[in-house]
């Protein structure tokens, strides 16, 4: 928490890109009482002369769900939700109520060049239909956010083993905390090679012309200094590709290795005042023993 509120004092807005609260595998009041605290000490920090843009994604999609219906094609890349859409985002906007909050959804600009969403969407381009999945290029090539919301509504899928890969959520129950360093080089390679082509086709698809995009449905931060900048830009060197990571603790990803693990959860995106987006990570500095002691 400090990290982050030192973090957010540098800056003049704080974007919450997706998955804020868990409203898929717990009751939605577990959740949103769980984050009460939290929000509370966000918005407090960030005061009435800043901004806290909030952008739903699979996860919390409840709070935009029938209204997202009800939009149907009218959905735009960058809709504004009121914040009674629904009494769950009702009760959020309400805890974040000492600070100025937005809702946008699937996606919100940030300037002119750089656009940001959750980026559940890109599930569609990859099978099984998660974000561990295998690239595939399938339709639609042309798209509007209203034929991608079925990857928003989909279910997180019950921990099995299917066609050689790990379903969404399921890895840190099912296997032990010494495999971490080859789950993490297994599932990073597939980060590179996979959901990174991706992105690049859902940002095609909705035919958003941005010279950076930022996306943080998947947990793995980047890029990073090691990267290859190849694989995080589209064609001609744009867009710029950027993915916030995670803020939770996930043992089978991170155990036994240090703060510079791709998956060491506190990852973040900053855009400078110059409009230029970098990756942080936050909580870098911290040990394992420390991570889990605050977990």
């Amino acid at each position: 928490m400090a990290a982050l509120l030192e973090a957010i004092d540098a800056h003049d807005r704080l974007v919450l890109l997706g998955d804020t609260v868990e409203l898929q595998e717990t009751h939605a009041a577990q959740s949103l009482s769980a984050a009460d605290r939290v929000l509370h000490r966000i918005a407090e920090r960030l005061g009435t002369d800043k901004r806290l843009l909030l952008v739903p994604g699979n996860h919390d999609h409840a709070l935009i769900r029938d209204w997202s219906a009800r939009k149907g094609p009218e959905l735009d890349r960058e809709s504004l939700v009121p914040a009674d859409a629904s009494p769950q985002l009702e009760r959020l906007v309400a805890a974040l109520s000492s600070t100025r909050v937005e809702v946008n959804y699937p996606g919100v600009w940030l300037g002119e060049r750089t656009w940001a969403t959750h980026g559940h969407y890109l599930n569609h381009y990859l099978r099984p239909v998660s974000s561990v999945g295998v690239h595939r290029p399938v339709r639609p090539a042309v798209a509007t956010p209203a034929s991608f919301e079925h990857v928003a509504q989909r279910r997180v899928e019950q921990p099995h083993m299917r066609e050689g890969l790990l379903p969404e959520r399921a890895i840190d129950r099912h296997l032990p905390s010494r495999l971490a360093p080859l789950i993490s080089t297994l599932l990073n390679r597939q980060m590179q090679r996979h959901a990174l082509p991706a992105m690049l086709a859902v940002i095609g698809a909705l035919g958003v012309d941005a010279d950076q995009v930022i996306f943080g449905h998947v947990h793995r931060r980047g890029p990073r200094a090691r990267d290859d900048a190849g694989r995080w830009s589209g064609p001609a060197g744009r867009p710029r590709l950027f993915n916030t990571g995670n803020w939770r603790y996930e043992p089978v990803l991170v155990r036994r290795l240090d703060g510079s693990a791709p998956y060491w959860p506190g990852g973040a995106v900053s855009i400078g005042p110059d409009g230029a987006a970098r990756s942080l990570g936050l909580l870098e500095g911290l040990s394992e023993r420390e991570l889990v002691a605050v977990s």
